[in-house]
């Protein structure tokens, strides 16, 4: 079925945030490219954010002479934040909102605040406060965070209002408080998109004694839990599941950066707006959070926007009996929509499959034939913040597409015995070799990266394969020859590992980009493409500008010191690529989302030396990366998962580059 692109609905978008910035330095641009696309967008804020309660510029000497004022420095955070929506959806930081107490099921009362000139747009503060001896409380008062409130170390937190708040009485608000109250948000709101923060973020450092230091803030994973906890409730109860991704905050400063720096510009003058340093006069007490005034530079965790769970682009796929099938998580769920009938365009309707508790990342792994293997990871929660994570696969056959139970592939630090430690495993990835074995690799606990492969007894152990640093985006490919490889970046450049002989071990080959000292580092994930019977061609997107670059193997396995640039300046996430050989044409197809979230596409000949092709864009707002397949007749067809949780498919009018792409159809 299809429908023309202006008449779907306005797409939902529910965050749910620790503090009154997360989104303008974690989610920006994302979060502006929906409010520009006049999204219904409620932003929801966890904590009051008081840190010590002076907003006063953090490199003052003198800062700490002030006394503190928690009601107050928890005001102007959402005094700026306010002016910072206001200016991303109207242009005017001064243009008026409405406060008002929306009361939920629970008895719980938040703070509401809507635009006046765009009222689906509307921000919530709960306002919970951190309760220790640092912030005006007495020893003999049992500490309360959201960390603790989580784990059941505390069964209530207390309330603090902003200064010119229209809540009553301070409240304490329980976990199961908390977690019915965003539920019942949920169902209000019913949103397409569903963001939070990461459950699970990297270490940054380790000790044996006291365990891993965590990248991030301890507030952002908490809230995640919530925001997790939350939509378990919300889909046993019927509601519609959400495209679901969640946002490395302060880790981001680990990996080399994936906004341009015209992208950061943006995203700056956002901040600026927030923090009362861009400039205006303020009339007010509360004019923004001055701490860090103009020094958001200072935090290079805002020069990049990525998702924890990345998601690549293999979720395109052409069953055995001719029909398309795509593939993503919605909810917890996998969700299929499958061609009514092979290159008709008609589509049925996304069925979801059995079992839940995947994080949003799949693989999709086609088998020898015609039905793939779909694996992912599985979080388990348990008592005391606990939470399991493993590596899970389901088969789903080729003609019937009956699918398996999930199955457990384990965990390359259960070993350890270690939970903190498990729930740092990256986002699997998958691929079959010759003889129809599964092989699943990902990121470990150490930075390296782990495999597990399918043996004639069952699964065998976990190799090591080694690493260091790696980025958590691998991308593994079958060649013609039988061979698996698999792609990855590290903070330095691409690797990756190859096997000299089918089924044999792998082994690493370092230094795939770092020739060239006129490119800079891989900012996320690798493409390959096989362009030749012994060569291979990675896409990846640069550091700082977005662009495409890509690098291309001799046939005697020596990569080309020089990297060709593809323009395609802007944009995150990967690079979809598909070699189409017909009998007058042999054409690499590439699509990308570019710098305004929307898709973009190009072609150019596979063979000789690669030169910029021009990018052709359309105007669809994009949710995740795209995916590109031939189809039975032999025409590329692009696929895209809008912000509304929609597929789109865009199909060649014919198995010729020449002829060009049909329009871009709603499923």
């Amino acid at each position: 079925m299809h429908s023309a692109e202006g008449t779907t609905p306005r797409p939902s978008l529910l965050q749910v945030l620790a503090h009154p910035d997360d989104d303008l330095y974690f989610i920006n641009p994302d979060l502006q490219r929906a409010l520009e696309a006049g999204h219904r967008v409620t932003s929801v804020y966890l904590t009051a954010a008081e840190a010590d309660g002076r907003n006063i510029d953090t490199r003052d000497p003198h800062r700490l002479d002030s006394p503190p004022d928690y009601a107050g420095y928890a005001e102007a955070r959402q005094q700026g934040l306010r002016a910072a929506y206001a200016a991303m959806v109207t242009g005017d930081r001064e243009s008026e909102w409405v406060r008002d107490v929306v009361s939920f099921a629970t008895g719980v009362a938040a703070e509401r605040s809507t635009l006046l000139a765009a009222p689906h747009v509307q921000l919530f503060f709960f306002g919970l406060r951190m309760v220790d001896t640092q912030h005006g409380f007495g020893a003999d008062v049992p500490p309360a965070r959201l960390t603790t409130l989580w784990s059941g170390q505390c069964a209530t937190q207390l309330t603090l209002n902003a200064a010119e708040s229209p809540l009553g009485p301070v409240q304490r608000i329980s976990r199961d408080g908390l977690r019915h109250s965003l539920a019942e948000l949920l169902h209000h709101t019913r949103p397409d998109q569903y963001w939070t923060m990461d459950p699970d973020p990297w270490h940054s450092e380790w000790d044996e004694a006291r365990g891993p230091k965590s990248s991030d803030h301890p507030d952002h994973t908490a809230t995640a839990q919530f925001a997790l906890a939350a939509l378990d409730q919300y889909l046993a109860e019927g509601g519609i599941p959400p495209l679901v991704d969640h946002c490395v905050g302060y880790g981001n400063k680990l990996s080399p950066s994936n906004l341009t720096e015209h992208a950061w510009a943006e995203k700056k003058r956002v901040i600026e707006v927030y923090t009362a340093a861009d400039g205006h006069d303020c009339h007010r007490r509360h004019c923004g959070d001055r701490q860090l005034s103009d020094g958001s530079d200072i935090r290079r965790y805002g020069w990049s926007t990525r998702a924890r769970y990345e998601g690549g682009t293999d979720w395109l796929h052409l069953q055995a009996d001719g029909r398309l099938a795509a593939y993503a998580v919605l909810g917890d769920r996998v969700a299929v929509w499958t061609e009514s009938a092979p290159g008709s365009g008609a589509w049925d309707r996304p069925v979801l499959l059995p079992g839940g508790g995947l994080t949003p990342a799949l693989s999709v792994a086609p088998d020898r034939d015609g039905g793939v293997h779909l694996v992912g990871m599985r979080r388990t929660p348990g008592p005391d913040g606990r939470v399991d994570v493993e590596a899970v696969r389901m088969w789903r056959q080729a003609h019937t597409g009956a699918a398996t139970a999930w199955e457990s592939v384990g965990n390359p630090n259960e070993r350890s015995r270690d939970w903190q430690r498990c729930r740092e495993v990256g986002v699997p990835e998958a691929v079959v070799d010759p003889s129809g074995r599964l092989h699943v690799f990902l990121r470990n606990f150490g930075a390296g990266i782990s495999a597990r492969r399918e043996t004639a007894e069952g699964w065998g152990a976990w190799e090591d394969l080694g690493g260091r640093g790696m980025q958590d985006c691998l991308t593994a490919v079958l060649k013609s020859t039988g061979r698996v490889q698999l792609f990855a970046a590290n903070r330095v450049g691409a690797v990756h590992w190859y096997q000299d002989d089918v089924y044999g071990p792998y082994k690493l080959q370092d230094g795939v980009t770092q020739a060239d000292p006129d490119a800079w580092r891989p900012a996320g994930g690798i493409t390959p493409v096989q362009i030749g019977r012994s060569r291979m061609a990675v896409l990846y997107r640069e550091e700082d500008s977005g662009e495409v670059m890509c690098a291309t193997q001799r046939p005697d396995g020596r990569w080309n010191t020089r990297v060709g640039r593809l323009g395609g300046h802007g944009g995150t996430g990967r690079i979809a690529a598909l070699r189409q050989v017909t009998d007058r044409h042999d054409t690499l197809v590439l699509a990308r989302r570019d710098a305004r979230n929307g898709l973009s596409v190009a072609t150019l000949a596979a063979q000789g030396r690669f030169e910029a092709p021009e990018w052709t864009g359309h105007d669809v707002l994009m949710a995740r990366p795209p995916a590109l397949a031939l189809d039975r007749a032999g025409r590329v067809v692009v696929a895209v998962l809008g912000t509304d949780a929609r597929l789109r498919v865009m199909r060649q009018k014919a198995p010729d580059p020449a002829e060009g792409f049909g329009p871009l159809t709603i499923v």
